[in-house]
């Protein structure tokens, strides 16, 4: 029973998300090797989906310009069902509990409609491309 124990512990360990607040700007995801916007910028920016890419691609943050728009698998990693005020990883400080920009549109509604990461339920949804929605934006590292 006492290494069923251990190997439990180290399994959650190793698998579970590694996510700090570096400075005030940023959280470091150990584990993904990215870097998160965590500012103030993140509660106040909406821009439709070709804004929010070309927003990320020209983002000057935190000392670093190769910020891109997170993926949906990226933002997923960031989700936190069990906090129910916003469904976000607790590292963070900013987040509004609505919609964020991710990076894909899809090709069988001629890019109609586009990815976001809905922070009200952290669910994954599209909508048209042509909406406000919020951006985040992300680097590797």
């Amino acid at each position: 029973m006492k290494y069923l124990l251990v190997i439990f512990l180290l399994f959650t360990f190793c698998f579970s998300n590694n996510l700090k607040r570096n400075s005030s700007k940023v959280v470091i995801d150990g584990t993904n090797n990215l870097m998160w916007q965590d500012d103030l910028s993140v509660i106040k920016t909406k821009k439709n989906h070709e804004e929010a890419i070309l927003f990320c691609e020209k983002l000057s943050h935190a000392g670093y310009t190769n910020w891109r728009i997170p993926t949906i698998d990226e933002f997923k990693t960031i989700v936190n069902k069990k906090n129910k005020k916003n469904y976000i990883n607790k590292a963070f400080r900013f987040n509004v509990p609505d919609g964020y920009w991710a990076l894909k549109s899809h090709w069988r509604t001629f890019w109609y409609y586009a990815d976001y990461m809905h922070f009200v339920s952290g669910t994954p949804y599209f909508d048209s491309r042509h909406k406000i929605k919020y951006v985040r934006c992300v680097r590797d590292f």
